[in-house]
């Protein structure tokens, strides 16, 4: 194939990939994957860009940057888990197997993978850097304008709202919520999660380095300013407790760096004593205003979302006050879930259970108080499938044991080390892109207790495309990347 054509057709396939990112689970590729979950419309351009961008990436022979060994290091040992499961005895699940269980497993494994591949190595020019973030912005405008359309029409144009329904219909298997923004996603949560981990995080850096890949402007305002007030008002709308969580987190660090600005500025200006007393006084102010704002959220929060009502209610003289505590707050369920996997863990600590083979074990090591919580016992009872860990911390513990956590922690601690260079010694949209990885951190560790999923392009994609950034975007004076 002639290489113009080739990189053309490349091009196209990743421009489409992250234009179908928002739709989480795309009815034909429910079909196609007979998967009632996890999937994304973007696979549809994945596998077939990975046919054809893969041979010719290897034909170029284009070095990688070196954060792909560590995270080829771990798909590669997340393999061999599920390869010794089949050594040991397996407890039997209703009508599973083993094998169909080793077969999920390892396509979700291997799905992570070729997102994250193609998002490090295809954006491989600042040009093409440029043109992916566009798109990324273009793709989050469309997302957040639908979600708060489907929340503005429903009690005002209700006729309208039947066409919506339709429109709907076509990109997810569930209706539009009366009372929760959803987007294109399955799950009001979803649609948190990918506007946390790619939307959000590189709109909140774009405007806190004030940075933009868009020539317009409106006096200082860019266009990444205004997408990112419509993702906020969109990540409130979903009323995603994790998903809040996770914003939070990245807004109270955007708050520490602005902090830790106004105290540099404090101590330039001030000489001795006066130094000392104006930073202890603003840095106890700022604290007790962030801890007032967090509260004031939470009784916000606690009269829009029914499930949030007993926030400030704590149980006492409970056998077990926190997931008392939890199930008044209608997530005791994900709590015995995370614990369950923990238990497995506890008896599998080295290597684990093997990826996607955690589910056989849930009869086991379910906490006694989870018999008494009705989805665990209708999951158990009534479900045909695998229970899901719902955790990633949690499953890559009980699946993968110590060494597979380790490795994936160690793969996020170089990944936020080169986050760290980029703001430090990088320029322009390079150090906006390194912030952009240090926020999809912090937002990871909050979202990835609500999610479990390999196959979920979102997290891949934004550390592929940071990583694209440090090793091909153009360095600053004097910086040396490989």
């Amino acid at each position: 194939m002639n290489s113009k054509i080739w990189s053309r057709i490349t091009w196209i396939l990743w421009v489409l990939l992250i234009i179908a990112l928002p739709i989480t689970t795309f009815p034909l590729v429910m079909k196609l994957t007979r998967s009632s979950s996890v999937a994304p419309a973007s696979l549809l351009f994945l596998l077939p860009l990975v046919l054809i961008a893969v041979p010719g990436i290897l034909r170029t022979k284009s070095p990688l940057p070196f954060h792909v060994k560590p995270v080829l290091l771990f798909f590669v040992y997340a393999i061999i888990t599920i390869f010794l499961a089949f050594l040991r005895p397996i407890p039997d699940y209703k009508d599973q197997t083993l094998t169909g269980a080793a077969v999920e497993g390892a396509a979700t494994l291997i799905l992570g993978l070729l997102f994250y591949f193609v998002s490090v190595s295809l954006p491989n020019t600042p040009r093409k850097i440029h043109t992916t973030l566009r798109v990324v912005n273009w793709t989050g405008l469309v997302m957040v304008a639908w979600s708060i359309l489907q929340m503005a029409v429903q009690p005002f144009l209700p006729e309208v709202f039947l066409y919506f329904e339709r429109i709907q219909a076509f990109f997810s298997p569930n209706r539009i919520l009366q009372d929760r923004m959803l987007g294109f996603a399955a799950e009001p949560s979803w649609l948190a999660h990918m506007l946390n981990l790619v939307f959000l995080a590189y709109w909140l850096a774009a405007s806190f380095t004030g940075s933009s890949v868009h020539k317009w402007r409106f006096r200082k305002i860019t266009f990444e300013n205004i997408l990112l007030v419509l993702g906020v008002i969109v990540v409130i709308g979903t009323l995603s407790r994790g998903g809040l969580l996770a914003f939070v987190l990245v807004i109270f660090l955007t708050f520490i760096l602005l902090n830790l600005k106004l105290i540099k500025w404090i101590v330039n200006r001030f000489p001795g004593r006066k130094r000392v007393v104006l930073t202890t006084a603003v840095s106890l102010v700022l604290i007790i205003g962030y801890l007032g704002l967090l509260l004031a959220g939470l009784w916000g929060l606690s009269k829009v979302d029914p499930r949030m009502e007993t926030v400030f209610e704590f149980s006492q003289g409970e056998p077990n006050a926190l997931l008392e505590y939890a199930e008044n707050l209608q997530f005791g369920e994900r709590v015995v879930y995370w614990q369950t996997g923990w238990n497995i863990f506890s008896d599998h600590s080295l290597i684990g259970v093997g990826v996607g083979i955690s589910g056989f074990y849930f009869p086991q090591y379910l906490p006694d108080a989870g018999w008494g919580l009705s989805e665990a016992r209708r999951l158990l009872y009534r479900s045909a499938g695998l229970l899901n860990i719902k955790n990633l911390w949690s499953r890559l513990l009980a699946e993968t044991g110590v060494i597979g956590f380790a490795l994936f922690i160690s793969f996020l601690v170089i990944f936020g080390i080169t986050s760290v260079a980029m703001i430090r010694k990088g320029m322009g949209l390079r150090k906006t892109l390194g912030y952009m990885g240090i926020f999809f951190l912090v937002a990871l560790i909050a979202e990835e207790f609500s999610v479990d999923s390999f196959a979920l392009p979102y997290m891949w994609f934004s550390m592929g495309l940071v990583t694209a950034a440090w090793r091909w975007y153009t360095p600053a004076e004097g910086e040396v990347n490989g």
